[in-house]
């Protein structure tokens, strides 16, 4: 819990005095609920290799 504190203080800089665990949870469980509005992102298809066959020499 207190590296999730650690970290939304480093996202959103301290503006309130310091906040308990309980707050600090809600405060994750809500930045989840926005990016479960947003949808998913799509998805990132690698580039096709190229094939290259060993021809006879």
């Amino acid at each position: 819990m207190d590296t999730l504190h650690t970290v939304l203080r480093a996202i959103r800089g301290e503006t309130q005095p310091r906040r308990d665990h309980l707050h600090v949870f809600r405060e994750f469980l809500g930045h989840l609920d926005r990016a479960a509005k947003r949808g998913p992102r799509k998805a990132v298809t690698p580039r096709a290799k190229r094939i290259t066959r060993k021809g006879k020499r």
